[in-house]
């Protein structure tokens, strides 16, 4: 039973470390996607993917931290869905690894034409952002989720790992008790048990105890 609660504890830590870091995830790639339609470009699959399962997962691991394995026959099922999760969350950030890591790089090497007021107008035919690229602020906030992305590939496989813990000793436990309470109906005599009284006298008080055993 010690063993299933210290289960049960590490999984709900690791909810709470989900929650914290797939919040900052989402709301990043939201705000990169917001840069994308004020420019009226399309934003990348890899963007809109891996936004799509960060604000997914958040909202599973909110709602099974709430709930925090009331069913003893759950733990298997947010197992499974972990994997799932985790197989998303992969997905997301290969198609993410191709912006935070090939178009930022492109971006600061491309060409750049100065005007005579001193603007920048970057050479035509450089990266698919339209110039969205160039700013390293965006490259920052794109390379951010990536890291938040693989860091929470690493926790759903943790927290797959504790629930599948914790259903195994759930059934651990529950076939302890069904076997104790088979023994208990099979054998007519522990309904009524023996008991042995004795009597003896205490060296501090000098008064005479009686103990009761089984």
């Amino acid at each position: 039973m010690e063993q299933s609660d210290q289960a049960e504890s590490a999984h709900s830590v690791f909810r709470v470390v989900q929650i914290l870091t797939l919040i900052p995830c989402w709301a990043i790639l939201a705000a990169l996607i917001n840069v994308y339609n004020k420019n009226g470009v399309v934003p990348p699959s890899g963007i809109v993917c891996l936004f799509v399962v960060a604000l997914l997962a958040s909202v599973w691991s909110f709602c099974v931290l709430i709930t925090a394995m009331r069913a003893r026959n759950t733990a298997l099922w947010m197992s499974f869905f972990d994997i799932c999760f985790m197989a998303a969350l992969i997905a997301g950030v290969v198609l993410l690894s191709n912006i935070a890591n090939s178009e930022c790089v492109f971006a600061r090497v491309a060409s750049v034409i100065y005007t005579t007021d001193g603007q920048k107008v970057w050479q035509s035919g450089g990266n698919s952002g339209d110039g969205i690229w160039h700013n390293d602020d965006n490259c920052s906030l794109a390379k951010a989720a990536w890291g938040l992305g693989i860091t929470n590939i690493i926790l759903f496989f943790i927290t797959a790992i504790l629930a599948a813990v914790v259903y195994k000793q759930n059934e651990e436990e529950d076939n302890v008790v069904e076997k104790v309470y088979t023994t208990r109906a099979a054998d007519p005599y522990t309904r009524h048990p023996r008991r042995h009284r004795h009597r003896h006298r205490s060296p501090r008080t000098g008064e005479y105890i009686v103990e009761e055993r089984l």
